[in-house]
């Protein structure tokens, strides 16, 4: 046989192991789930979360049970769970993220600035004046920083410790009780977490102030970004399914993003 020819016969039978071994990895009998078992909104281990019913509503249409496996979303979490075939989906995970294969994405949120009403404060842009007198709060390492950084008010800030494990410390939770408390007048978080946080504390969308950040090319970076499902590379059929799940479904799952606010 010519060596071109047995190269690209190799080639192909390489391919074929594959993509063969990429769909057997999926469980066809079950929806197996890679979760944060202790991260709301998100997902938790007794189904509460937005995640926990997108993945649901798929199990559902795809007439199979929802298994999960739960791990606390800290540094190796899709090493952990995802490239360790323990599951075969990631609900939610950000778009254009390279440690897995991204589906279309169903939601998008940004970063954004949160204050009470009735507290005289007039902010509607970062580079507002009135934010050079008051007490901020952001979370280190977030992009929200960034803005913070370009118009010199770092020294305004109260700064919240980057972490990495919820089981430890809920930083958003932590940030919301202090902006009712008084320690600051302005954070600057992620909207899906803040805007939780204070509901769960029985504040209502009367009660407080959202003004997304813009992405722009004023030197900050994205603020905004695409949520969607993950996979494991290779896996273009499962990635398929998912995707017409996802754009068939899209007002049933908007339906779900609005309950939880």
């Amino acid at each position: 046989m010519p060596f071109f020819v047995f190269f690209l016969a190799l080639f192909i039978a390489i391919q074929s192991d594959a993509r063969e071994s990429a769909i057997e990895a999926v469980d066809t009998n079950n929806l197996r789930v890679c979760a944060d078992p202790s991260n709301l909104p998100f997902s938790n281990e007794n189904g509460e979360g937005f995640e926990n019913e997108i993945a649901e509503l798929l199990g559902k249409k795809l007439e199979i049970p929802v298994v999960y496996e739960y791990f606390p979303q800290v540094i190796g979490y899709v090493r952990n769970t995802l490239n360790k075939k323990k599951c075969d989906i990631i609900i939610g995970i950000t778009a254009g993220n390279d440690l897995v294969l991204n589906t279309v994405p169903y939601m998008r949120w940004s970063y954004g600035m949160i204050y009470l009403k009735d507290n005289g404060i007039e902010v509607d842009r970062p580079n507002h004046p009135q934010l050079a007198e008051l007490s901020l709060g952001v979370q280190a390492g977030t992009p929200p920083t960034f803005v913070l950084q370009r118009y010199n008010l770092m020294g305004r800030v109260r700064p919240y410790n980057l972490t990495f494990d919820p089981r430890k410390a809920v930083i958003g939770e932590s940030m919301i009780e202090d902006l009712i408390d008084g320690l600051v007048d302005v954070v600057f978080m992620s909207g899906p977490i803040a805007v939780y946080y204070l509901k769960k504390k029985g504040l209502n969308s009367e009660d407080f102030i959202f003004i997304p950040l813009e992405t722009t090319d004023q030197g900050w970076g994205r603020m905004d970004y695409y949520t969607t499902m993950g996979v494991r590379d290779g896996e273009t059929d499962w990635k398929k399914k998912l995707n017409k799940f996802i754009k068939e479904n899209q007002k049933e799952i908007d339906l779900i993003l609005a309950k939880h606010n």
